[in-house]
């Protein structure tokens, strides 16, 4: 790509300027280097890797373990004395540097065999760049402490609550429990450790339905096929739920690009319970992998997923979900932030007992032999004297749990297009609420059965979106028309317990987005928590409402 460059700064005297470390000759190197995630709360990734070319203040790494962008990592490096002579003089002495991950990159025919990803990365090397990197180690810490000093406060307000019990004896004894209830999810979170990688390869297939997803569906189906699991293992089935758009075309062009993928074609549309079904019956894998049609898995995550399988009691396996559009608008950063806490927070307590409750459509894995047997029953399933045609996901979960261990994978990663307009957003909570509060009491007949704490967790999630509104119409709604007083610490203490979810996403992911939490929260208290007691009076209505 060009000479090496052999300074840190201009001829001039003064530091490049972007466009002249775009445009100045890299280092055409392999300097081989370990590496160990900065982040601490939970532990990262560590490995090795090479550097392929070195700039001004970037280079270009393979590594053996996927990063996630705006990583920090710290690379331990022996470059060879030739190397030394072409890379930027600041960074001659130095045996350990920091990198910020930028992006991934293409992989190239130069790519190192075991090393299959591929990142472009910052090297910090201005004083306010460097100070950048000590920031980002010191940033876990600081919400650490600052998570400990928001527990403390709810903990010192239930003291309160007990103190003043009688006062607002239905405020305060809901402020008790969900507070009880978010603090140990928080702290049964720590203590969640992913499947480890045995090595564990079965055969998969790879399924997903679909239905006018004519904008999404090349990339999900590209991204699965860009997977770094053994081709000979894999299998991909896509079906077309009667689209009525371009959907079909898609499918064909992606099937030129893959000409192994399977597709199958439904002329009317018949829902997504039953494209899972038909993918299900074609499956020859030993496991079988859903994924949404507008969901774009990590390369890593098929192999990533299959790993709990190694256990023989696991019959289905959860994966971890981001939001692909997050920086679209207000309404997909707050569903950024909340899906981590579903997942990092909520799926993870449930999964230290076995007893995930959904796992996502956007990356979920069975056994096909446990799926199988319940495949007619789990299809002809009713509620309330009318076909069951939402839910899926949830409905395939509690059918998995009445017997078998179910698991969540925080490692096997997917990102998915979340709703950015309010009105899909809403039909989409009306949705899942409706088709919580089916399967919520369906397991309520097993789920005693399960490790009691398990048990006490779940029935306390029961209950507490049922009497939510309720409690907020007494401690908000009431005192505005004269009856009653008006419950700030009850807006205090929600605030205070938002802030906690908020303040774990900025431990993991360290950016501003964390905020959004605060805000999902207290959107849910003023706007969302109404939806319930609209999702039981029409519970039986079950058209899809999405679009």
């Amino acid at each position: 790509m060009g000479a090496p460059h052999t300074g840190a700064g201009s001829t001039r005297g003064v530091p490049f300027t972007g466009a002249e470390r775009r445009g100045a000759p890299r280092l055409q190197c392999k300097i081989p280097f370990t590496f160990r995630s900065t982040l601490r709360l939970p532990r990262g990734a560590s490995g090795a890797g090479v550097v392929a070319d070195l700039g001004p203040s970037g280079a270009s790494i393979h590594v053996d373990q996927p990063l996630d962008e705006g990583e920090w990592i710290q690379l331990a490096w022996t470059p060879s004395l030739r190397d030394r002579t072409g890379m930027p003089a600041s960074l001659r002495p130095r045996e350990r540097v920091r990198a910020r991950v930028l992006r991934e990159i293409p992989l190239d025919g130069a790519t190192p065999s075991g090393l299959g990803y591929a990142y472009a990365v910052e090297l910090p090397q201005s004083r306010s760049r460097h100070a950048l990197a000590l920031f980002d180690l010191i940033l876990p810490w600081l919400g650490l402490a600052m998570i400990l000093v928001a527990a403390g406060d709810v903990i010192w307000m239930r003291a309160d609550n007990l103190y003043y019990f009688w006062y607002h004896p239905i405020v305060n004894l809901y402020g008790i429990l969900i507070s009880s209830y978010i603090l140990s999810r928080v702290a049964l979170a720590c203590f969640y450790r992913p499947p480890q990688d045995v090595g564990h390869r079965p055969s998969v297939t790879i399924a997903l339905s679909c239905k006018n997803e004519e904008d999404s569906i090349g990339k999900t189906l590209d991204c699965i096929f860009a997977s770094d699991y053994p081709r000979d293992l894999m299998q991909v089935i896509a079906v077309d739920d009667g689209s009525t758009d371009a959907t079909w075309e898609a499918l064909v062009r992606s099937q030129q690009r893959h000409p192994s993928l399977e597709l199958i074609r439904f002329e009317t549309n018949r829902g997504k319970r039953f494209g899972m079904a038909a993918a299900a019956r074609r499956a020859s894998g030993e496991v079988i992998i859903y994924v949404d049609s507008d969901s774009f898995v990590r390369r890593d995550a098929v192999a990533r997923i299959v790993q709990g399988f190694a256990d023989p009691e696991v019959a289905a396996v959860c994966g971890h979900a981001k939001v692909a559009n997050a920086s679209e608008n207000f309404l997909t950063k707050m569903q950024e932030v909340r899906y981590y806490v579903a997942f990092r927070i909520v799926k993870a307590a449930e999964s230290l007992f076995s007893t995930v409750t959904c796992c996502s459509g956007c990356l979920a894995a069975y056994r096909r032999a446990t799926l199988l047997p319940i495949l007619e029953i789990w299809l002809a399933q009713s509620f309330l004297g009318r076909p069951a045609t939402f839910g899926d996901d949830r409905s395939l979960t509690n059918f998995m749990m009445r017997r078998w261990r179910v698991i969540y994978d925080s490692k096997a990663v997917c990102s998915t297009i979340v709703p950015a307009r309010m009105g899909q957003f809403f039909r989409q909570q009306l949705r899942w609420k409706k088709s919580w509060i089916r399967e919520s009491l369906l397991a309520s007949m097993f789920m005693w059965k399960r490790h009691p704490l398990a048990a006490f967790y779940f029935y306390l999630g029961v209950i507490f979106p049922l009497v939510s509104p309720a409690v907020v119409f007494v401690a908000l709604v009431l005192p505005l028309v004269g009856l009653g007083e008006f419950s700030y610490l009850y807006i205090y203490g929600t605030t205070v317990m938002a802030l906690l979810y908020g303040l774990v996403y900025l431990v993991r992911h360290k950016t501003s987005l964390w905020f959004y939490g605060l805000a999902f929260s207290i959107f849910y208290m003023l706007v969302l928590v109404w939806q319930t007691y609209y999702a039981l009076a029409t519970v039986r209505r079950n058209h899809w409402g999405t679009r």
